[in-house]
């Protein structure tokens, strides 16, 4: 009899546990993940509903110390997420997520980011300040406008090749030396590379939008190309030219190169001043 009471005790026991866990709580390990979502769905308690966490467009998690996304994975409807300077360094919540649009992973402790390699709604994509060496997952995301790649561990930039889309790209503390395959992506107009081992800008001749162009730091030591580049635009159709900005300080100019930043300064050219 003794024994029948106290399996009954522990059964009721076990029960009532079980019912004093919040609905959902389970979805949301990282207990700060879990009180952001519940503010941003303005829940008296945390008690995640399926229809609720779908319905959920726009999140804003950053600075809150979260170290694990498991739970997003339920929040389908995302068009933006921003979850800068965290601990985050896994991804898989975000792998299907059919609009988002906007994603801002700064200064986080990213080193694989292959979980983003089918979000095709994307169009602005931040990951400066993480540990990306690998740039395959982002080749089909041809959405995208505007993307952030500075401070990473970057060597290779070929799979960047078809984001024709891109306006903004920035892509500087890296390691990377060949810009070549960046040719193609005529449509840029902000353009970043400081502080990578890049020696020839000359695979940007065909940026005849760009307006911004950050190379300071880099291994250049002429700028030939980009003078008969800017000149063509200047004696033409004066698409950029007239309107670009050029940092190139902290390179290794030669003395012809040198004259040749006045030449740029002639044609409108504003060339940051090299001292």
């Amino acid at each position: 009899m003794r024994n029948l009471a106290m399996t009954r005790f522990l059964s009721a026991a076990l029960l009532l546990a079980a019912l004093s866990v919040p609905v959902g709580a389970a979805e949301f390990p990282d207990k700060n993940l879990a009180a952001a979502v519940q503010a941003a769905l303005r829940l008296p308690k945390p008690e995640f509903k399926d229809d609720d966490l779908a319905k959920l467009s726009v999140l804003d998690i950053s600075g809150k110390g979260v170290k694990d996304l498991t739970g997003l994975e339920k929040c389908r409807g995302l068009a933006q997420l921003k979850a800068t300077k965290n601990e985050i360094a896994k991804l898989d919540a975000l792998k299907d997520m059919p609009v988002l649009q906007s994603l801002d992973l700064e200064a986080n402790k990213i080193a694989d980011i292959t979980p983003l390699a089918g979000l095709a709604k994307l169009q602005y994509l931040e990951l400066t300040g993480n540990q990306i060496s690998d740039l395959k997952p982002l080749e089909k995301l041809t959405a995208l406008a505007s993307l952030y790649l500075t401070g990473n561990k970057v060597t290779e930039v070929t799979p960047l090749s078809a984001l024709t889309k891109l306006a903004s790209l920035n892509l500087g503390d890296n390691q990377i030396k060949d810009i070549k395959p960046l040719a193609k992506l005529t449509r840029i107009t902000t353009l970043e590379l400081r502080g990578n081992p890049i020696t020839d800008l000359a695979p940007l001749a065909g940026f005849t939008d760009l307006k911004l162009l950050m190379a300071d730091k880099c291994q250049v030591a002429d700028l030939g190309a980009v003078v008969k580049w800017a000149k063509a635009d200047a004696d033409g159709p004066k698409r950029f030219a007239p309107y670009m900005r050029l940092y190139i300080a902290g390179n290794p100019l030669s003395d012809e190169a040198k004259k040749q930043v006045a030449e740029l300064k002639k044609i409108g050219v504003r060339v940051e001043d090299l001292k």
